[in-house]
Protein backbone atom coordinates (compact mmCIF):
# COMPACT_ATOMS: atom_id res chain seq x y z
CA UNK A 1 0.00 0.00 0.00
CA UNK A 2 2.74 2.34 0.73
CA UNK A 3 4.29 1.59 -2.54
CA UNK A 4 1.05 2.45 -4.60
CA UNK A 5 0.89 5.48 -2.44
CA UNK A 6 4.23 6.73 -3.31
CA UNK A 7 3.28 5.91 -6.96
CA UNK A 8 0.56 8.36 -7.01
CA UNK A 9 2.78 11.30 -6.23
CA UNK A 10 5.60 10.66 -8.40
CA UNK A 11 6.49 13.22 -10.60
CA UNK A 12 5.57 11.80 -13.87
CA UNK A 13 1.61 11.10 -12.07
CA UNK A 14 1.20 14.57 -10.28
CA UNK A 15 -0.65 16.91 -13.16
CA UNK A 16 -2.83 14.08 -12.93
CA UNK A 17 -3.79 13.93 -9.37
CA UNK A 18 -3.85 18.40 -9.30
CA UNK A 19 -7.57 19.68 -9.96
CA UNK A 20 -8.97 22.91 -9.34
CA UNK A 21 -10.07 23.76 -6.16
CA UNK A 22 -13.79 24.31 -5.52
CA UNK A 23 -15.45 25.51 -2.35
CA UNK A 24 -15.61 22.03 -0.72
CA UNK A 25 -11.96 22.50 -0.06
CA UNK A 26 -11.99 25.77 1.79
CA UNK A 27 -11.86 24.39 4.74
CA UNK A 28 -8.84 22.15 4.09
CA UNK A 29 -6.98 24.83 2.02
CA UNK A 30 -7.16 26.84 5.13
CA UNK A 31 -5.60 24.77 7.41
CA UNK A 32 -3.19 23.82 5.07
CA UNK A 33 -2.03 27.59 4.93
CA UNK A 34 -1.87 27.58 8.39
CA UNK A 35 0.30 24.49 8.88
CA UNK A 36 2.13 23.78 5.24
CA UNK A 37 5.76 23.59 5.43
CA UNK A 38 6.15 26.13 2.92
CA UNK A 39 3.32 28.67 2.70
CA UNK A 40 2.83 32.30 1.10
CA UNK A 41 -0.55 34.47 0.96
CA UNK A 42 -0.35 37.26 -1.09
CA UNK A 43 -0.41 40.63 0.70
CA UNK A 44 -3.82 42.46 -0.78
CA UNK A 45 -7.57 42.98 0.21
CA UNK A 46 -8.46 39.48 -1.22
CA UNK A 47 -8.59 36.39 0.62
CA UNK A 48 -7.13 33.20 -0.58
CA UNK A 49 -11.19 31.93 -0.29
CA UNK A 50 -12.09 35.03 -3.26
CA UNK A 51 -9.91 32.64 -5.76
CA UNK A 52 -12.13 29.42 -5.40
CA UNK A 53 -14.06 27.86 -8.59
CA UNK A 54 -11.20 29.56 -10.99
CA UNK A 55 -8.89 27.15 -12.65
CA UNK A 56 -6.79 29.11 -11.56
CA UNK A 57 -6.64 27.93 -8.16
CA UNK A 58 -5.43 24.06 -8.40
CA UNK A 59 -4.77 21.82 -5.26
CA UNK A 60 -3.23 18.27 -4.92
CA UNK A 61 -5.38 15.98 -2.89
CA UNK A 62 -4.75 13.57 -0.51
CA UNK A 63 -5.26 10.21 -2.22
CA UNK A 64 -8.19 8.55 -1.98
CA UNK A 65 -6.24 5.37 -2.15
CA UNK A 66 -5.11 6.39 1.67
CA UNK A 67 -8.57 6.92 3.51
CA UNK A 68 -10.40 4.25 4.77
CA UNK A 69 -13.31 2.81 3.61
CA UNK A 70 -15.63 3.88 5.91
CA UNK A 71 -14.25 7.09 5.12
CA UNK A 72 -14.85 6.73 1.81
CA UNK A 73 -18.54 5.30 2.16
CA UNK A 74 -19.21 8.74 4.03
CA UNK A 75 -18.23 11.11 1.52
CA UNK A 76 -15.13 11.98 3.24
CA UNK A 77 -13.71 15.45 2.24
CA UNK A 78 -10.42 15.24 0.61
CA UNK A 79 -7.52 16.24 2.69
CA UNK A 80 -5.65 18.90 0.73
CA UNK A 81 -1.60 18.39 0.54
CA UNK A 82 -0.44 21.62 -1.80
CA UNK A 83 -2.22 23.96 -3.37
CA UNK A 84 -1.43 26.89 -5.91
CA UNK A 85 -3.70 30.36 -6.43
CA UNK A 86 -3.37 32.95 -9.37
CA UNK A 87 -5.75 35.96 -10.06
CA UNK A 88 -5.98 39.03 -11.95
CA UNK A 89 -7.13 41.58 -10.69
CA UNK A 90 -6.55 43.40 -13.42
CA UNK A 91 -5.62 42.14 -16.37
CA UNK A 92 -3.13 41.19 -17.68
CA UNK A 93 -1.22 40.67 -14.65
CA UNK A 94 -2.16 37.79 -12.64
CA UNK A 95 -0.24 37.67 -9.24
CA UNK A 96 0.47 34.48 -7.11
CA UNK A 97 -1.95 34.35 -5.01
CA UNK A 98 -1.45 31.88 -2.00
CA UNK A 99 0.76 28.29 -2.06
CA UNK A 100 1.32 25.71 0.10
CA UNK A 101 3.18 22.72 0.05
CA UNK A 102 3.04 20.11 3.27
CA UNK A 103 5.36 17.73 4.62
CA UNK A 104 3.38 14.76 3.41
CA UNK A 105 3.52 16.18 0.12
CA UNK A 106 6.76 16.55 0.25
CA UNK A 107 7.49 12.77 1.45
CA UNK A 108 5.50 11.73 -1.43
CA UNK A 109 7.00 13.32 -4.31
CA UNK A 110 10.61 12.53 -6.22
CA UNK A 111 11.76 16.33 -5.19
CA UNK A 112 9.81 19.53 -3.19
CA UNK A 113 10.20 21.63 -6.96
CA UNK A 114 8.03 19.11 -8.88
CA UNK A 115 4.92 19.79 -6.66
CA UNK A 116 5.07 23.99 -7.45
CA UNK A 117 6.02 23.33 -11.08
CA UNK A 118 3.31 20.43 -11.71
CA UNK A 119 0.95 23.23 -9.97
CA UNK A 120 2.00 25.75 -11.90
CA UNK A 121 1.95 24.43 -15.40
CA UNK A 122 -1.79 24.42 -14.29
CA UNK A 123 -1.57 28.26 -13.68
CA UNK A 124 -0.19 28.96 -16.83
CA UNK A 125 -2.25 27.37 -18.87
CA UNK A 126 -5.51 28.74 -17.07
CA UNK A 127 -3.52 31.98 -17.52
CA UNK A 128 -2.42 31.77 -21.48
CA UNK A 129 -6.35 30.43 -22.15
CA UNK A 130 -7.74 33.80 -20.45
CA UNK A 131 -5.07 36.23 -22.86
CA UNK A 132 -3.00 36.94 -19.48
CA UNK A 133 0.49 37.55 -20.87
CA UNK A 134 2.37 38.18 -16.89
CA UNK A 135 2.68 36.05 -13.73
CA UNK A 136 3.75 37.93 -10.79
CA UNK A 137 4.99 36.44 -7.44
CA UNK A 138 5.38 39.34 -4.44
CA UNK A 139 8.10 37.12 -2.61
CA UNK A 140 7.63 38.03 1.34
CA UNK A 141 9.68 34.30 2.16
CA UNK A 142 12.98 33.03 1.05
CA UNK A 143 11.45 29.48 0.34
CA UNK A 144 10.05 29.91 -3.32
CA UNK A 145 13.72 31.14 -4.92
CA UNK A 146 14.88 28.49 -6.41
CA UNK A 147 12.19 26.61 -7.24
CA UNK A 148 10.93 30.23 -9.13
CA UNK A 149 14.26 30.60 -10.47
CA UNK A 150 13.97 27.18 -12.15
CA UNK A 151 10.49 27.63 -13.52
CA UNK A 152 12.01 31.10 -15.52
CA UNK A 153 10.85 33.26 -13.08
CA UNK A 154 13.52 36.42 -12.89
CA UNK A 155 12.98 39.28 -10.50
CA UNK A 156 11.26 42.37 -12.16
CA UNK A 157 11.19 44.91 -9.53
CA UNK A 158 11.49 45.38 -5.26
CA UNK A 159 9.27 46.79 -3.17
CA UNK A 160 11.54 49.04 -0.54
CA UNK A 161 9.70 50.24 3.14
CA UNK A 162 10.24 53.43 3.76
CA UNK A 163 9.82 55.08 8.08
CA UNK A 164 8.49 58.00 9.15
CA UNK A 165 9.14 58.74 12.92
CA UNK A 166 9.09 62.35 13.70
CA UNK A 167 6.12 64.64 13.17
CA UNK A 168 7.69 67.21 10.91
CA UNK A 169 5.68 68.62 7.84
CA UNK A 170 7.44 70.92 4.90
CA UNK A 171 5.94 74.90 4.46
CA UNK A 172 3.71 74.04 1.22
CA UNK A 173 2.12 76.82 -0.98
CA UNK A 174 -1.15 76.91 -1.49
CA UNK A 175 -3.14 75.10 -4.76
CA UNK A 176 -6.09 77.01 -5.68
CA UNK A 177 -9.38 75.39 -6.40
CA UNK A 178 -7.80 72.07 -4.59
CA UNK A 179 -10.41 70.13 -2.08
CA UNK A 180 -9.98 66.80 -0.15
CA UNK A 181 -12.66 64.62 0.81
CA UNK A 182 -13.10 61.54 2.19
CA UNK A 183 -14.15 58.39 -0.43
CA UNK A 184 -17.81 57.81 -1.01
CA UNK A 185 -19.30 54.17 -2.38
CA UNK A 186 -19.58 56.12 -5.58
CA UNK A 187 -16.00 57.18 -6.43
CA UNK A 188 -14.36 53.47 -7.01
CA UNK A 189 -14.87 53.62 -10.68
CA UNK A 190 -12.85 57.13 -10.51
CA UNK A 191 -10.22 55.71 -8.84
CA UNK A 192 -9.56 52.85 -10.68
CA UNK A 193 -9.23 54.96 -13.80
CA UNK A 194 -7.12 57.18 -11.78
CA UNK A 195 -4.73 54.20 -11.23
CA UNK A 196 -5.06 53.67 -14.89
CA UNK A 197 -4.06 57.27 -15.57
CA UNK A 198 -0.67 56.46 -13.03
CA UNK A 199 0.78 52.85 -12.69
CA UNK A 200 1.62 50.07 -15.51
CA UNK A 201 -0.91 47.35 -15.43
CA UNK A 202 1.41 45.17 -12.49
CA UNK A 203 0.82 47.53 -9.91
CA UNK A 204 -2.93 48.69 -10.77
CA UNK A 205 -6.04 47.93 -8.40
CA UNK A 206 -9.26 47.48 -9.81
CA UNK A 207 -12.56 49.69 -8.47
CA UNK A 208 -13.94 45.73 -6.75
CA UNK A 209 -9.91 45.80 -5.23
CA UNK A 210 -10.56 49.53 -4.02
CA UNK A 211 -13.62 48.98 -3.19
CA UNK A 212 -12.55 46.37 -0.52
CA UNK A 213 -10.17 48.24 0.83
CA UNK A 214 -13.10 50.67 2.29
CA UNK A 215 -13.77 48.96 5.49
CA UNK A 216 -9.89 48.19 6.39
CA UNK A 217 -8.54 51.74 6.02
CA UNK A 218 -7.80 54.15 8.51
CA UNK A 219 -8.54 57.03 6.19
CA UNK A 220 -9.50 57.01 2.36
CA UNK A 221 -9.26 60.26 0.53
CA UNK A 222 -10.40 62.07 -2.40
CA UNK A 223 -8.23 64.88 -3.74
CA UNK A 224 -10.59 67.65 -6.51
CA UNK A 225 -8.98 70.52 -8.74
CA UNK A 226 -12.04 72.62 -9.32
CA UNK A 227 -14.79 69.40 -9.83
CA UNK A 228 -12.12 66.71 -11.68
CA UNK A 229 -10.90 63.86 -9.80
CA UNK A 230 -7.12 63.97 -9.70
CA UNK A 231 -5.59 61.82 -6.92
CA UNK A 232 -6.60 60.06 -3.85
CA UNK A 233 -4.78 58.16 -0.43
CA UNK A 234 -5.52 55.00 1.33
CA UNK A 235 -3.96 54.57 4.66
CA UNK A 236 -4.49 51.60 7.46
CA UNK A 237 -4.02 51.20 10.51
CA UNK A 238 -0.26 49.16 11.16
CA UNK A 239 1.49 47.38 14.26
CA UNK A 240 3.31 50.59 14.92
CA UNK A 241 1.16 53.54 13.87
CA UNK A 242 0.25 53.99 10.50
CA UNK A 243 0.89 52.62 6.90
CA UNK A 244 0.15 55.07 3.83
CA UNK A 245 -1.01 52.32 1.31
CA UNK A 246 -1.35 53.95 -1.91
CA UNK A 247 -0.95 57.35 -3.07
CA UNK A 248 -1.62 58.40 -6.58
CA UNK A 249 -2.14 60.97 -8.48
CA UNK A 250 -3.23 61.69 -12.15
CA UNK A 251 -0.43 61.27 -14.68
CA UNK A 252 -1.20 64.96 -16.41
CA UNK A 253 -1.47 66.40 -12.64
CA UNK A 254 1.93 65.18 -11.40
CA UNK A 255 4.73 67.76 -10.73
CA UNK A 256 2.12 69.96 -9.29
CA UNK A 257 2.34 69.78 -5.85
CA UNK A 258 -1.01 68.03 -5.52
CA UNK A 259 0.67 64.71 -3.99
CA UNK A 260 2.77 67.13 -1.59
CA UNK A 261 -0.82 68.80 -0.16
CA UNK A 262 -2.10 65.23 -0.07
CA UNK A 263 0.18 63.36 2.30
CA UNK A 264 0.49 66.58 4.21
CA UNK A 265 -3.68 66.23 4.80
CA UNK A 266 -2.72 62.96 5.21
CA UNK A 267 -0.23 62.88 7.53
CA UNK A 268 -2.17 65.62 9.58
CA UNK A 269 -4.92 63.04 10.14
CA UNK A 270 -2.86 60.49 11.32
CA UNK A 271 -1.67 62.89 13.92
CA UNK A 272 -5.45 64.13 15.18
CA UNK A 273 -5.51 60.14 15.84
CA UNK A 274 -2.49 60.05 18.23
CA UNK A 275 -0.46 57.93 15.35
CA UNK A 276 3.08 58.99 15.08
CA UNK A 277 5.20 56.01 13.25
CA UNK A 278 4.37 56.24 9.47
CA UNK A 279 5.26 53.34 7.06
CA UNK A 280 5.02 52.89 3.14
CA UNK A 281 6.01 50.73 0.20
CA UNK A 282 7.60 51.52 -2.81
CA UNK A 283 8.91 50.38 -5.99
CA UNK A 284 12.74 50.80 -5.81
CA UNK A 285 12.43 52.48 -9.26
CA UNK A 286 9.91 54.58 -8.43
CA UNK A 287 11.62 57.59 -8.11
CA UNK A 288 9.36 60.49 -8.05
CA UNK A 289 7.79 58.95 -5.43
CA UNK A 290 11.00 58.46 -3.29
CA UNK A 291 11.58 62.33 -4.08
CA UNK A 292 8.20 63.33 -2.51
CA UNK A 293 8.84 60.75 0.84
CA UNK A 294 12.12 61.90 1.34
CA UNK A 295 10.95 65.53 1.21
CA UNK A 296 8.57 64.49 4.00
CA UNK A 297 11.53 63.13 6.02
CA UNK A 298 10.50 59.34 5.33
CA UNK A 299 13.69 57.24 5.16
CA UNK A 300 14.42 53.91 3.55
CA UNK A 301 14.54 51.14 5.76
CA UNK A 302 16.47 48.74 4.12
CA UNK A 303 13.60 46.13 4.43
CA UNK A 304 12.77 45.05 0.50
CA UNK A 305 10.73 42.38 -0.93
CA UNK A 306 11.49 40.96 -4.91
CA UNK A 307 8.90 40.63 -7.32
CA UNK A 308 9.60 37.91 -9.97
CA UNK A 309 7.97 38.21 -12.68
CA UNK A 310 6.87 35.40 -15.50
CA UNK A 311 6.05 37.23 -18.85
CA UNK A 312 4.14 34.28 -20.52
CA UNK A 313 3.30 33.36 -24.64
CA UNK A 314 0.47 33.46 -26.09
CA UNK A 315 -1.92 30.35 -26.91
CA UNK A 316 -2.01 29.77 -30.30
CA UNK A 317 -5.14 28.39 -32.14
Amino acid sequence: MELANGELFSASVLPANIRVAHDADAGSIARLLETAVYRHVHADWYLPGDWLGSSGFVVLPKPAISLGTAARLMGARQEIMACLAAGADVPPVAWLRAAAVSRAALEKADKPGDILAAMMARIEAHCRRRGLTTLAWLMAESWPQSWLEEMDFRVGNEIETYLKQDMAIPPLPAIPHLTIRPVIESDFDTLAELEASAFDPLWRHSAHALRLAFDRALSYDLVLLVDTAVGFQLSTRSDAGAHLVRLTVHKDHQGQGIGSALLAHTLHGYYQCGLRAVSLNTQIDNLSSQLLYRKFGFRASGHRLPVWIKELPHDTL
